[in-house]
């Protein structure tokens, strides 16, 4: 299991924001999870493994900083403060936090493995209430509405004509439309998440957060990405192929599809032609077998 502490220099950065390297542990196996002081982590063997960032994390994003976590097998951040819709998405990609921690790498490192890290706290801060400050814009289950100022269709092209593809994080790319006015207003374009061994979800879904997309249409969202999208206040409507972005534009003006409280699938192999009759419940129950 790997521990990384977010670092700014010789010490853990106050904001994760403003953290500029990682300081990679390597724990054995048999180490014990956290908890009382008997129960402690194994002294590490050797010194830290410092990887760089090309930039601080405030400029990577949230996402492609959680996508570097799991590129490098990471399962505990040590860092200090952060926004709590950023603990979610770094959950959501599978990395467990201990937030609002101060001091020297050393020292915080040293404090870890000795089951200390308590006493390294930012005093007053680590009681934040995140359910309180997450603003999500999100609405109870049912058909979506016109509030909606972009909506992006995962497709297989640029154009509203181009079919829909079915895929989520390693879609050819997203049309970005004007639900008002029904035109296709931009296309981003996927080609760099769709070569991705892992995280192309997370790095899409960090590519419409950047775009202000507030609606995504799709086919199949893997978990990670649906909760990164989740996360980042975009609303998703699933199970939906078979038909061109502008079908799937007309049905969502029409009331036809309904927003997803939950993944429908954890990968999908199709080609992207199905019948187009999924309900967009995101429940799995038009997911193929």
């Amino acid at each position: 299991m790997r521990v990384c502490l977010a670092c700014y220099g010789n010490r853990i950065a106050t904001l994760l924001d403003t953290a500029t390297s990682l300081h990679l542990y390597h724990e054995q196996p048999e180490a014990v999870m956290r908890g009382t002081p008997e129960q402690v982590h194994p002294e590490p063997n050797r010194e830290p493994e410092i990887h760089v960032l090309p930039s601080t994390v405030r400029d990577l994003g949230v996402m492609g900083f959680a996508r570097t976590l799991v590129q490098l097998d990471v399962e505990w951040l040590l860092c200090g403060g952060l926004a709590c819709p950023d603990r979610e998405v770094l959950h959501f990609a599978g990395i467990q936090v201990e937030p609002w921690i101060r001091g020297r790498t050393d020292e915080v490192a040293q404090a870890w493995f000795s089951g200390r890290i308590r006493s390294f706290k930012m005093p007053g801060l680590g009681r934040l209430d995140c359910a309180a400050r997450r603003g999500r814009r999100r609405t109870t289950k049912g058909a979506c509405t016109m509030k909606m100022k972009r909506i992006a269709v995962s497709s297989e092209g640029p154009r509203l004509d181009d079919m829909v593809d079915p895929r989520f994080g390693r879609a050819a790319g997203f049309v970005i439309v004007d639900p008002a006015a029904g035109d296709a207003s931009s296309y981003i374009d996927n080609g760099a998440s769709q070569v991705m061994a892992q995280g192309a979800g997370i790095q899409a879904a960090q590519n419409l957060a950047n775009a202000d997309v507030e609606l995504v249409i799709s086919g199949f969202v893997g978990p990670k990405a649906f909760q990164a999208l989740s996360a980042a206040g975009i609303q998703i409507i699933q199970n939906v192929e078979g038909v061109t972005v502008g079908q799937a534009v007309e049905r969502f003006k029409r009331g036809e599809l309904t927003v997803a409280d939950a993944p429908n699938s954890q990968a999908h192999g199709g080609t992207g032609r199905g019948s187009g009759q999924g309900s967009g419940q995101g429940r799995g129950r038009g997911a193929r077998r």
